[in-house]
């Protein structure tokens, strides 16, 4: 199943838009009960999404796509989400590194490290980084409440219409799980 959408005439999607979009893309993934991945529009490209992620309806109008991902055994629920800010917002790959290294400790309460890999996919740039460790996962610029055994995976597809940034976020054990399917959806980005 392919599924399009149509943004507005500057690429952007309003948030009632948005939501609607969610909601048919859930409807239409679960109505098909597929087991393989589907792919799933994001602006003028698209993506493929494994089945078991589940579709929801995005939380802000700054989020493209947004799933739940099942946990692993013994590890709770993980999340992905796709961003896009529009061209020329939403800071560089470097920034939101540097941003997201600093919501994350390891068990000692020090820095952690982050691991960054770079490549092409629809021949855009992308840049990929994984992070782990207690992560206080900030919002607007406020950081929330840490919480340790945690792993982030973000990858940022530098695209003409702006950034695009992906992240997959949760328990270690789920992320973990989760992490082949994830550099599949962003290595699958196609125009």
């Amino acid at each position: 199943m392919a599924l399009w959408i149509l943004a507005g005439s500057n690429g952007a999607l309003s948030s009632r838009r948005r939501f609607a979009v969610a909601g048919l893309l859930a409807g239409a993934l679960l109505a098909q009960g597929c087991a393989a991945a589907e792919r799933v529009a994001l602006l003028r490209y698209s993506v493929p999404v494994p089945a078991q992620w589940q579709p929801q309806p995005p939380a802000s109008s700054f989020r493209l796509a947004q799933f739940r991902v099942p946990a692993a055994s013994g590890a709770g629920d993980g999340e992905v989400v796709v961003f896009h800010f529009g061209a020329g917002q939403g800071g560089s790959a470097a920034a939101n590194i540097a941003r997201w290294t600093s919501q994350f400790a390891g068990p000692d309460g020090k820095p952690v490290s982050p691991r960054t890999e770079a490549f092409t996919t629809g021949g855009l740039p992308v840049t990929l980084v994984e992070l782990a460790g207690t992560y206080a996962r900030g919002v607007g610029g406020i950081n929330g409440a840490p919480r340790p055994d945690q792993k982030l995976l973000a990858a940022v597809v530098e695209a003409p219409e702006g950034n695009v940034i992906f992240q997959l976020h949760g328990d270690r054990a789920t992320v973990d799980a989760n992490r082949g399917a994830f550099v599949d959806m962003v290595r699958g980005w196609k125009p």
